[in-house]
């Protein structure tokens, strides 16, 4: 099986205006959403219960500290090639 065709690209996307970041597997869709203490919302297909998205509040307000924060998102990145 082709790994290339199993892996979906991550689309991310930044509102200045509101200060919030969108990262969504594949492009934006319908979800489940469940919003957590910090400011991050889980996005989860309504079928499958899948991860499929992440949208954090106050993201600059809340993570351009001078501390460095840790983002709880677990993520597989592979390097694609080239076709």
């Amino acid at each position: 099986m082709d790994k290339q065709k199993e892996l979906t690209p991550i689309e991310v996307a930044y509102d200045k205006d509101a200060d919030v970041l969108y990262m969504s597997e594949g492009a934006p869709r319908e979800a489940i959403c469940q919003m957590l203490d910090n400011g991050i919302i889980i996005r989860r297909d309504p079928a499958s219960k899948k991860i499929v998205g992440f949208t954090i509040v106050d993201f600059v307000s809340n993570f351009s500290k001078s501390k460095p924060q840790a983002i709880p998102i677990q993520a597989r990145f592979s390097l694609l090639q080239p076709a």
